[in-house]
């Protein structure tokens, strides 16, 4: 069978009143129209500030959907909130914001089959949240690990499963959350996937566990650069994830466009003790 190309982008940040990083969106839509892939995954985050302006999260939809190629995606904290005992910025999940991204984007989670291998995207924001859409997404989860006849896995979640250590049960933003971790990744691990594809923190890094490869997108947008140099030991650069499936083997590689800049936002979030999404509105004209 031919191989297949995939690309994971993640954590755009798109809207029309705050354009901050569409520049960096513009590289991405260059790349794409020129060697575009068989299928596009958007691992969430699409919208600047989707919670509180659905306008974000229709105008994000829009610019992926106007790439004109096969794509899903998976929502992301600031495109449909948190998980409510979860939430760091007062934006839990709601019907409201549930009912916003399934209008604008389509499912919340989702199968799809392509090559020999099946993808699964998942929303995280649901994951130990008590809302009965948690216990809906968990019963798809197992059915499509169990329906797959064989098929290696690609799983596509918006937080990483853990930073440095599983078994951390320290209250956080940043991963899945502990109460729901071990029931993910023992299903992960048992039911054939090779591949968890997850975004969320703004830098690229990757993790060998329990047979599977743990790929952490970048973003096109925002990075913080003393924190990756601080912690990761590297520059975070903008830019996405390209994956090769040659049968059941899977590749990738770290695309940074050479028109993608650095942009780095901590200056106002610490300046201001506050988070990126309460910048002022910039129109990028």
């Amino acid at each position: 069978m031919a191989s297949v190309r995939i690309v994971h982008v993640s954590d755009t940040h798109l809207s029309p009143t705050h354009a901050y990083f569409a520049m960096n969106w513009a590289a991405f839509r260059a790349g794409m129209a020129t060697s575009p892939p068989d299928f596009l995954v958007h691992g969430g985050d699409l919208a600047f500030n989707a919670p509180e302006v659905e306008d974000d999260l229709a105008f994000a939809a829009k610019a992926v959907a106007d790439l004109g190629l096969p794509w899903r995606a998976i929502p992301g904290n600031h495109d449909i909130g948190e998980a409510p005992p979860f939430s760091r910025l007062d934006q839990p999940v709601t019907p409201a914001r549930i009912a916003a991204w399934r209008r604008h984007v389509g499912p919340q989670w989702w199968s799809h089959d392509i090559g020999d291998w099946r993808l699964i995207g998942l929303d995280t924001s649901l994951m130990a949240s008590d809302l009965p859409e948690e216990a809906e997404q968990r019963e798809f989860f197992h059915q499509a690990l169990d329906s797959r006849g064989g098929r290696p896995v690609m799983m596509f979640v918006h937080m990483p499963p853990f930073d440095r250590d599983p078994e951390d049960a320290r209250r956080s933003t940043s991963v899945i959350p502990f109460p729901a971790r071990a029931d993910f990744l023992d299903a992960c691990a048992s039911g054939g996937v090779k591949v968890i594809a997850c975004g969320h923190l703004h830098v690229y890094r990757r993790h060998r566990h329990r047979g599977m490869d743990i790929v952490w997108a970048p973003p096109t947008a925002m990075v913080n650069v003393r924190g990756g140099l601080k912690r990761w030991r590297r520059l975070p650069r903008p830019g996405y994830v390209e994956w090769q499936l040659d049968g059941k083997r899977a590749t990738h590689r770290l695309v940074e466009p050479e028109r993608m800049f650095v942009i780095d936002t901590t200056g106002w979030t610490a300046g201001n003790n506050t988070t990126t999404t309460t910048l002022p509105p910039w129109s990028g004209s």
